[in-house]
């Protein structure tokens, strides 16, 4: 009986360790933009023609241990082939409220 307390508080403290925005039960999929400005203009004059994507991802049990590669502007721009950025997006997967999830950085530019 202790096991299965200890079972469910532990699912319980650690199933909200992620950074979507809304928390999903069973699947949660978010898309938002993280540097724009306010009304609607580019950060620079470039033009919004490519977009470049890196990820990273986890799983509850290797969080501690490993969260994937990638995950950055840089790597994102570079993917894309992006010299000039425009808008800076995320995007975040989960799915079993942190059981297996992913974060990418989404660049648009020339």
């Amino acid at each position: 009986m202790k096991y299965i307390l200890l079972a469910i508080f532990s699912l319980a403290f650690f199933a909200n360790c992620l950074t979507t925005p809304i928390p999903g039960a069973l699947i949660n999929v978010t898309s938002q933009h993280v540097l724009a400005d306010a009304t609607g203009n580019t950060l620079t004059s470039a033009k919004v023609e490519k977009s470049g994507k890196s990820c990273s991802f986890s799983f509850v049990l290797a969080n501690y241990l490993f969260y994937g590669a990638g995950h950055s502007i840089d790597q994102a721009a570079k993917d894309g082939g992006i010299k000039k950025i425009a808008v800076v997006d995320r995007e975040s997967l989960s799915i079993l409220t942190g059981l297996f999830y992913r974060e990418c950085v989404v660049v648009w530019g020339e």
